[in-house]
């Protein structure tokens, strides 16, 4: 009796895809489990299995173990920034799963700085503040994935409202205004006037860049001239041109 070639179960009749849809292209044949794993990974492999090889299979579980490690180490590495800012008003259990789905919302480099809970477009989520924006994340139930991005540098302003209880946040951007309501009171301020601090931060500049370039402009040009006057030749002309343009 054969077995997976994957896993090496014993292959029978209840075990074995139907009409040999489990059959690689070098001879071997997966069990049904392991062809609903390579239907998870990838449908489009698994529908035309026939031409794959076990080599090819192996990779394809190989990075998707890869990626599924990578994930495990980034969201590791979320929840330890979410952790370090010690906010007593977020509840791990109302906000896990907007915070699983960071992962694959944030870039590498982004860096959690502050979160809050709240509701917005009547979807419940959280509200985050990171080194490059703000992004309000609404894993609902029902309807799946929901993300509200605002790059700091399109916020004008942002406004809290408190209650006895709650308060509210505004985040103004050009012609709009998002509101996250039902935020607890004292996280509702603390976090509007930790985004005001931040935008009011003066922005990085290029001046070394902006000046350079006029300045490069400036002697190719008298290059030019030079040239054109016979004062150098079509020889020195390129060295000098190429050395101007290797400093920039």
């Amino acid at each position: 009796m054969a077995n997976c070639i994957l896993c090496s179960t014993e292959l029978k009749f209840m075990n074995t895809p139907t009409f040999s849809s489990g059959k690689l292209s070098d001879g071997g044949t997966v069990c049904s489990s392991c062809f609903k794993k390579i239907n998870n990974i990838n449908p489009r492999v698994a529908f035309k299995l026939k031409n794959q090889s076990i080599a090819d299979i192996k990779n394809l579980l190989e990075e998707k173990l890869t990626s599924d490690q990578q994930k495990k180490s980034r969201l590791d590495e979320i929840k330890k920034q979410i952790q370090e800012l010690k906010l007593s008003s977020v509840s791990n259990f109302l906000g896990r799963r907007e915070i699983n789905e960071l992962t694959s919302i944030l870039a590498p480099t982004e860096i959690i700085d502050n979160l809050v809970q709240g509701i917005y477009n009547n979807g419940q989520g959280i509200l985050v503040s990171t080194n490059r924006r703000l992004l309000f994340v609404d894993k609902g139930m029902l309807y799946g994935l929901k993300v509200e991005d605002f790059p700091l540098d399109k916020i004008t302003s942002i406004q809290y409202q408190t209650g006895l209880l709650l308060g509210c946040i505004k985040i103004h951007t050009s012609g709009n205004i998002a509101k996250i309501e039902n935020v607890e009171k004292a996280s509702a301020s603390s976090f509007a006037e930790f985004v005001r601090d931040k935008l009011s931060q003066p922005k990085e500049t290029h001046n070394s860049t902006t000046v350079s370039q006029p300045n490069v402009l400036d002697q190719l040009e008298k290059l030019g001239k030079l040239k054109e006057n016979g004062i150098l030749s079509e020889e020195e002309f390129n060295e000098q041109k190429k050395k101007l343009l290797e400093k920039f």
